[in-house]
């Protein structure tokens, strides 16, 4: 089954209005007063008998970009889904800013508070242009067809020039986004994540099957938006996470094994031991 994107899952929840289809007012704003955007304390989760998270804690500055690595099974897509709702925890709490408790929010709300999710594999709207792709997710939480009836605002207009420009596909805005490059599609889900707003931007493995230098462009993208947006970016490729990392931190077992900079966990002996090797 392929996964919703933020895009997707606002449409879904909201297809014929403009609320949630909870009739819950969402929160109008995060409170970073503690400089804080996400906070993760004491996390567990199980499935049928197996612990995917295991007492897991961690925080995310505003602004920040955190590279988050580990073997498989370390509990990286589950954390993930705690966050955005997908799955629920089992014990411990998840907080979006100070107030924001996410274990009382839907996905499709998780979303619209300000948290957006691009997995791996790019799930854009094929059939549409790469401009159209954009209006959708600009409109927010609308029907497509009402969307792209819908007469753009100059200010719309100027957001989707921004957007174009900031992931590289002017050139390509009027193109099928099913012809683009693989790491073309990745830049346009970026981008219709950007469009909503976000605060926080969950990554998970965005490089995976790209070139040298579709890599390369997508760690300037990354950098570009820090400081911008917070960024959690889940990842394998080392040599990517040398040139974006600022702190980093390592999973492993459900758990925290080590946090700091890349030059720091790449000397732990227990981070070499069960993840990187010698």
């Amino acid at each position: 089954m392929m996964p919703v994107t933020t895009s997707q899952a606002l449409q879904r929840e909201s297809w014929d209005g403009d609320t949630p289809a909870s009739g819950r007012l969402l929160q109008p704003g995060v409170d970073v007063t503690h400089g804080q955007i996400l906070y993760l304390d004491d996390i567990s989760v199980s499935f049928d008998g197996f612990r995917a998270l295991n007492r897991l804690s961690l925080s995310i500055a505003v602004g920040e970009l955190r590279c988050i690595i580990g073997p498989n099974g370390a509990g990286k897509t589950t954390m993930m889904d705690v966050i955005t709702g997908k799955t629920r925890a089992d014990s411990g709490s998840a907080f979006f800013g100070q107030t924001i408790n996410l274990a009382q929010h839907s996905e499709a709300e998780i979303a619209q508070l300000g948290i957006g999710r691009k997995f791996q594999k790019p799930t854009v709207f094929e059939a549409m242009t790469v401009q159209e792709n954009l209006e959708l997710a600009l409109a927010g939480p609308r029907s497509v067809w009402a969307s792209l009836r819908a007469r753009l605002s100059g200010q719309q207009r100027d957001r989707i020039d921004e957007l174009l420009t900031l992931i590289r596909l002017g050139e390509q805005r009027a193109r099928l986004a099913g012809l683009l490059s693989h790491g073309q599609k990745q830049w346009l889900e970026i981008g219709m994540l950007l469009a909503q707003e976000p605060q926080l931007l969950l990554l998970d493995e965005p490089v995976a099957g790209m070139t040298d230098a579709e890599t390369e462009k997508t760690a300037e993208l990354l950098l570009t938006l820090k400081g911008r947006h917070s960024l959690m970016v889940v990842e394998h490729d080392m040599d990517f996470i040398a040139s974006i990392a600022g702190k980093v931190t390592v999973l492993a077992e459900g758990a925290v094994l080590a946090e700091g900079s890349l030059q720091q966990v790449q000397a732990d002996e227990r981070v070499i031991e069960v993840y990187l090797g010698r």
